[in-house]
Parts: C-alpha cells; structure tokens; sequence
C-alpha cells in the first residue's frame, strides 16, 4: 500500500497536539425535519450514510505510526473502515433542549481522536424539540485543508430542499486534503518562505516595526483564561440576524467584525466581574485575518494573526466599542501601507510567537501573548438542505491552545451570525452564561446609541 507524507504545514497540528490540548477542530450544524418526513426519516439517514461503499481521500487515511517529532508521519490508506464507528447515532434526554444538546456535545469534543484510525468522526443526534436533530462532525486539522470543519460541513448539503441524492461527506473526494503525495514541494516552499525573510531585510523589518507597534504592549495581563487546561470543554452557542449587527455597525460607523469583538469584550468582562477576577488591564483577543484585501498577488502566505485590545477595563459599553474600533483601525492603517512583500513577511513572523509558545513550551517563561481567540468565516448566503431536512443553524468548535481556555467562534449563514463558545471546563465554569452576557450587551448598547442619536437630532 502506498504511504504519503503529511506537509510539515500540516504537522505542526499533531506536533500542538497534547494530553491537555486535543487539536481536532468541531461542526455542530442543527437541522429542521422536512414537514412531511416519515418516523424512520433519521434511521434511514444513517442507514444512507453508513452504506456508501466509497471512500474518498481524506477520510479513508490513517497514520502508520503514533507521532513522534523525531520522524515524519505518514499515512496510508484503511481499507477496512469501520463505518459504524466514525458514523455514531444518538439520542437526547428529554427534553431536548439547547442545554442537553450542549452537554452532549461538550463531552464529544472533550474526547482525543483515535489516532489508529482515519482522523474524523460524525455524529448524528436525535431527540432534539421541534422536530429537529443535529449532526457533530469532528476532524483533525492535519487531514483538513484550511482548518474550518464548518465549510467541510457545508459541502454535503445543497442549495435546493428536493435534492435526496447527496452523497456521504466521506466519499467526496477531498480538494482541501492537507495530504501531499510528497511533502518535498511543500517543505520547499516553507525554507524558503523563512529564508525569504532573512533575505528581505527590509520588507521582514517594516513587518516587526508593525508587529510591535500594533502590540504596544507584549504582556497581555494574567487572568484565568491563561491556565494550564485539561481536555474537558464545554460548548455554549448564540445567534443573532445579521441585519441587526449590521444596522448596530452602522450606527457606530464601524464594521460588524467590531461589533462582534464587543459582544466578546462585554461578555468577558462581566463573567470575570461576577467572580471579582477582572485585570486591571484590557484582555488581548488573538484574531485571524486573511491579508488578501492588502495584497496584490494573491501567490504569497496571507494568513496572519494580529492582536487586538478588547477594552475590557473600560465600564462604559459606547467608550469600550470606541476604544476596540480605535485599535481595529489601528492596525488596518498600518497594513496598508506596507508592501507587498512585507505583507508576506508579516503574516510568517506573526504566527512564529504562538508556535513558539506550544511547541517549545515557553509559555511559563515568557509574557502572555494574548487571552482569547476570537474568529469569523463567511459560510453560505443561502439556505443548504441535507435530504430536505433545512440547515438552521451551524457553530463552530475550535480547538483550545495551552495557556488560552477560550476561544469564540463565528460563521455567517442565510442572514445570521452563529457563535460558538468553546471554554476549559474546569477553568471556566457556567461557560453559558458568555452567551446571555452576549445578548444583553447587544441589547444595551442598541439602547445606548439610539439615545445618542435622538439627543444628537
């Protein structure tokens, strides 16, 4: 059998990998029933998809051996899948509500992939109230080009609810496999995207002069966001139209993402008040942004991660959104006027600090990098269907690092934004209460800036 090699792009996930920080990244999408589906309708769904005889890259790839830094890791193909393992089916406790969904899940996510087996799983889940069920796929990102499980979600549904031929996920072959038939050209790629740097003197130069200057201060403050964390997670969800945020963005005069960075800033600093744990000084969010809107060629390495300040030490709801569009703006200023080449350069040396920090263990000699991950992917404009049963809604599961037991999540689909709070539970206990301290703020602040517009008129 033929073995392949894993990018060393994609390595760098199973070297993160640890006891305490399972790297697998998560989907939960929930599902209305079609109106007239028969009683079988989710047994037969299974049924469908544990017998499609295919099995496309990369869900039929296994490692050959337990990871190891000393080695480079290979896969091979299983020939014998077990699909009634990697397809599970379950049921809910009554009532079936958003709380025993979140307990279920939650637990699903705390558990390590078998790394004797094809990196992934799907669970169907049924029981929930309304009619409803929902699907939680789980995939290692080394096996996941992009590192999003809710685009990899998205591509066994379809536009059109008449549609009942859609084949298993398993069996699409995959476009956004991090497997390469050899990890050479990759490798390559990688020297010399470093090398690059030592070579460029200039553009690395202007990126480090940006990194520090956009950082201000290095040493995000201490708080119970920065402890050492086992694999237990918990999982909270929020959804709020789009055309609300939106109309709230516009009435500050800033993009929806800050509105979104607020939402996260508000929740964080009432959570922490309530358990008298607040720094004095603002927590950091690490934020993943593509740089392409500041590129021209598109061939060069534009994912970056920047740091922003979320205000957390400033009571009042309108001067703390200010201050996060203030430091939003900040940074996008200073974007745009590097060149091409420094944007290439920064958005290597970005990423360097956090690698860094997991692999090498320096977290515990070096100042904090930041406390919460926050992100936001565009999903689909339009309504997706499996087997005519409507997507509802779809949440993203991150992955936790050492040191940082928080990360939020968004993706936009159909005219809402679905946010999914993935937290240490041992560290952050009642991690639901992030989700109405979300709702409140909004609802707040809509209040605040609407009295300033009629005191303004």
């Amino acid at each position: 059998m033929t073995k392949t090699s894993l990018s060393p792009l994609d390595i760098r996930w199973l070297a993160l990998e640890s006891k305490g920080t399972p790297m697998h990244l998560g989907s939960l999408a929930i599902f209305k029933q079609p109106i007239k589906a028969p009683a079988d309708f989710l047994q037969s769904l299974v049924q469908s998809l544990r017998s499609e005889k295919k099995v496309g890259l990369p869900w039929n790839l296994r490692l050959t051996k337990p990871f190891r830094l000393t080695r480079i890791p290979k896969m091979i193909s299983d020939k014998h899948i077990d699909l009634s393992y990697h397809f599970r089916h379950s049921a809910l406790p009554a009532p079936g509500g958003e709380r025993e969904l979140g307990i279920l899940v939650s637990r699903l996510h705390s558990i390590e992939l078998d790394k004797s087996r094809p990196l992934w799983e799907c669970h169907i889940i049924e029981g929930l109230e309304n009619k409803r069920f929902a699907i939680y796929l789980k995939i290692h990102p080394c096996i996941l080009r992009g590192g999003n499980a809710n685009s990899t979600m998205m591509k066994m549904l379809s536009t059109s609810s008449r549609n009942r031929k859609l084949s298993p996920l398993r069996s699409l072959d995959s476009d956004f496999s991090g497997i390469k038939n050899s990890g050479a050209n990759e490798a390559q790629q990688l020297l010399e995207k470093v090398s690059s740097l030592g070579k460029n003197f200039t553009s690395a130069g202007q990126a480090a002069k940006l990194l520090l200057a956009d950082s201000g201060n290095f040493k995000a403050p201490r708080s119970y966001l920065n402890k050492t964390a086992n694999n237990q997670r918990r999982f909270a969800t929020q959804q709020y139209d789009s055309s609300r945020i939106q109309a709230i963005a516009d009435q500050a005069d800033c993009t929806p993402n800050t509105i979104i960075a607020f939402l996260c800033s508000s929740a964080l600093r009432r959570f922490f008040k309530e358990y008298n744990a607040l720094p004095d000084k603002p927590l950091i969010a690490s934020v993943p942004l593509d740089l392409n809107d500041y590129v021209e060629s598109s061939n060069k390495e534009t994912l970056a991660t920047i740091r922003i300040p979320l205000a957390t030490n400033i009571a009042d709801p309108v001067r703390r959104l200010q201050a996060i569009k203030k430091s939003v703006h900040s940074i996008s200023n200073h974007l745009q006027q590097l060149t091409d080449e420094a944007i290439s350069s920064y958005a290597i040396l970005s990423s360097l600090p956090v690698l860094a920090d997991q692999v090498i263990g320096l977290g515990k000699l070096i100042p904090n990098l930041f406390n919460v991950g926050i992100s936001k992917t565009e999903g689909s404009d339009a309504p997706l269907y499996l087997y005519g049963a409507k997507l509802e809604a779809i949440y993203p599961m991150a992955h936790l690092m050492q040191s940082s037991a928080l990360s939020i999540d968004c993706i936009s689909y159909s005219g809402t934004i679905n946010i999914g709070i993935t937290g240490a539970r041992d560290t952050l206990p009642r991690l639901q209460r992030m989700a109405l301290y979300m709702d409140q703020a909004l609802t707040t602040l809509e209040s605040q800036l609407s009295c300033s517009e009629e005191t303004t008129t």
